[in-house]
C-alpha cells in the first residue's frame, strides 16, 4: 500500500469513525473540501466543526452514520491518487458523488455533489 493509499483509508477511516484527529491526521495543510450545501469552502482549519455539523445534520435526516460508498473508480497518476465514488448516507436521503485527491502529503481536495431524493 502506498503512502497516498494509506492517508486516504485513515480519511474515510477518521469520517467513518467521525475522529477528528485521524481525518485531521490525514489532510494536507491547504486541504479544500467543497460541499455545495455550504456557503464556503472548507480549510484544514474548519474542517472539525464542519465534521460536527454533518454529523448533527446526518442525524437529523435519521443516520447512524453508516455510509454505503459503490460505484468507486481510482487512478493513481503523477503521484495523486484520484477517487470518484458514488455515496449515501443509509437510512437517509443524503446521497451523491464525491471527488477526492491525495497526494504523499494527505488528501488535498475532496468535493462533492448532491443527488435529489426520489419523490
Amino acid at each position: 500500500m502506498t503512502q497516498r493509499e494509506r492517508l486516504r483509508a485513515r480519511y474515510i477511516e477518521g469520517w467513518y469513525q467521525m475522529d477528528e484527529t485521524m481525518l485531521l491526521g490525514s489532510v494536507t495543510d491547504d486541504f479544500i473540501f467543497d460541499d455545495p450545501a455550504e456557503p464556503m469552502q472548507v480549510t484544514k482549519s474548519t474542517l472539525s466543526l464542519y465534521m460536527r455539523s454533518w454529523d448533527a445534520r446526518a442525524k437529523r435526516a435519521g443516520s447512524t452514520n453508516e455510509w454505503l460508498i459503490t460505484d468507486w473508480v481510482r487512478e493513481d497518476k503523477d503521484g495523486v491518487l484520484t477517487d470518484w465514488e458514488s455515496w449515501k448516507v443509509i437510512g437517509t436521503d443524503l446521497q451523491g458523488m464525491a471527488l477526492v485527491k491525495t497526494s504523499d502529503d494527505g488528501v488535498f481536495l475532496e468535493r462533492i455533489s448532491y443527488i435529489p431524493p426520489r419523490t
